[in-house]
């Protein structure tokens, strides 16, 4: 028969066991997206939309499904944070492949005048269901992390868009990696280009979209500034202009 002392000593066993922390779970392997990027996409030039569509399209639908499976909310934080970046630009190549020849990822759309719904269609499968590309982006990442560098981790196929990693975003690295890609970004004249005077500098329309992501103006112009050359770094007083986004794919030539 157990004691009043025995039964205490069980009850303490178990808080302690409940209390003890869950080991995350192994993030999802990347391996086939590396491969793919390897084969099919160069930073500087654009993704082979054609011959991706042509030679693996089975491996990137495959690959879709896969991330789908995934378990998120037993992965690490910082696991999390990469997963959902990887998942949005695998989904964005998928939709573009899925519905090639495009001139722009905008031509998916089936709202004539903005065409931009195909970001609001739920064609990303997850764990818990289908989403949009938009809730992928607004709901998972920005919300959930808050971090301004996501706006160059991220790709829209379009050649206004910064380019896409060439390897696979991984909790482990995260930081170095957002920082890479950053200051990759802004040392293109897709993202930053000076006036002469040195009093204008015309940048790209995701710091007019997102000012709320860095804070306000003041915060776009102190983040340029730090992840910019140091020739514009180094620049006084400016005033910021605007690119016109270029939607049109960022297909390799």
């Amino acid at each position: 028969m157990k004691t009043t002392t025995d039964v205490l000593l069980i009850c303490l066993a178990l808080l302690a066991v409940l209390a003890a922390p869950v080991a995350a779970a192994a993030p999802p392997d990347y391996k086939v997206w590396g491969e793919l990027l390897s084969k099919y996409y160069d930073p500087a030039k654009g993704m082979n939309y054609k011959a991706l569509k042509a030679n693996d399209k089975k491996t990137l639908d495959d690959l879709r499904r896969q991330m789908g499976t995934v378990e998120v909310q037993a992965l690490s934080r910082l696991d999390q944070f990469a997963y959902w970046i990887n998942l949005y630009n695998i989904n964005v190549v998928g939709i573009v492949v899925d519905h090639y020849p495009v001139a722009s990822i905008r031509d998916i759309s089936t709202d004539p005048i903005i065409r931009l719904n195909v970001f609001k269609k739920d064609w990303v499968q997850a764990k818990k269901g289908a989403m949009s590309l938009n809730d992928v982006e607004n709901d998972k990442i920005r919300e959930g992390f808050k971090d301004p560098r996501i706006h160059f981790a991220i790709n829209c196929a379009s050649r206004s868009c910064p380019p896409i990693a060439p390897d696979p975003f991984r909790g482990a690295k995260l930081d170095g990696q957002f920082d890479r890609v950053t200051a990759a970004f802004l040392s293109s004249p897709r993202a930053v280009v000076a006036s002469r005077s040195g009093t204008r500098v015309t940048v790209s329309k995701i710091f007019d979209w997102y000012e709320k992501d860095f804070g306000d103006i003041g915060g776009v112009v102190a983040f340029i500034r730090k992840y910019a050359p140091p020739a514009v770094a180094a620049r006084g007083a400016v005033k910021l202009e605007f690119q016109d986004y270029d939607w049109t794919l960022n297909e390799a030539p």
